[in-house]
């Protein structure tokens, strides 16, 4: 009997127990459902209408506005809150978000972050000048590199500039066929000829008229660092050309009447961390 006993002390102790997790359980779960219900009825999810209007009121005392380098987006600072915009007005991402900046490695979360967010360095978002459809010009450390179509008229006036800037600078001319079916030729002629020399002869001086003819045949040319340098455009958002990238990380887009004055800018930019 006492062995008994002693089993149905440990057993009622036991239950005890799970009776006691469990009426704490049901207490926290009534506490907590409790609390959600005060929750949602405090904080009611906002209708469009009143987020819609809340946005609006707020967006008409803006401090500050940094336009991104994507195509028709914006950030906005007003009063304490940061907002994304496009162009148009059309979308505003509001709330609590990450903007962040694959190639700087950096989450922007506010527009005083944005510094710095306009500069591209090239290989280290992993696209090397050298293995697109490029000539080079120079033998210099410091390295730029100039989106450029053949036919293009402030190109070819860009281009002429560049062999007396060669031993400070290398100049990477990355072919691009934006003005057309001709250009597309032009690329592939230049590319494809076997005499490199000759090709850079005729894209610095703009003649293409004694380029071999191209031979239209599987396995001929290799066109694949062409179309990347397509691809490359796309990813870059160059919608013109020229469009340099210069040693500092920034960009310029368009022709110079002056090269020479253009990279003095950028070498003090640089050293004015701009």
């Amino acid at each position: 009997m006492a062995a008994i006993d002693a089993k149905l002390n440990i057993l009622e102790k036991i239950m005890l127990k799970k009776t006691s997790v469990l009426f704490a359980l049901v207490m926290f779960w009534v506490e907590a459902h409790a609390v959600g219900l005060d929750v949602a009825q405090t904080n009611k999810p906002k209708t469009d209408t009143e987020m819609t209007a809340e946005v609006k009121d707020i967006m008409r005392s803006v401090d500050e506005v940094k336009r991104l380098p994507v195509t028709g987006l914006s950030m906005v600072k007003a009063g304490e809150r940061t907002f994304l915009i496009t162009d148009n007005g059309h979308f505003v991402v509001a709330g609590n978000f990450k903007l962040v900046d694959m190639w700087q490695g950096k989450v922007i979360g506010s527009v005083s972050d944005t510094k710095g967010i306009d500069k591209v360095d090239l290989r280290k978002i992993g696209l090397n000048p050298d293995e697109l459809s490029t000539f080079t010009i120079g033998k210099g450390k410091k390295e730029v590199t100039i989106f450029v179509d053949p036919q293009c008229n402030y190109c070819h006036d860009l281009i002429v500039q560049l062999e007396p800037l060669g031993k400070e600078y290398s100049f990477k001319l990355v072919l691009i066929p934006v003005l057309g079916k001709e250009s597309a030729e032009i690329s592939k002629k230049l590319i494809c000829n076997q005499d490199k020399d000759q090709s850079l002869k005729a894209l610095i001086a703009k003649d293409y008229s004694k380029l071999p003819a191209l031979v239209r045949k599987e396995g001929a040319c290799d066109l694949k660092p062409l179309q990347k340098a397509v691809v490359a455009t796309k990813l870059l958002d160059i919608q013109g050309v020229p469009f340099i990238f210069l040693p500092s990380k920034n960009t310029f887009k368009g022709g110079v009447p002056s090269f020479k004055t253009l990279l003095e800018k950028d070498l003090e930019d640089e050293i004015n961390g701009r």
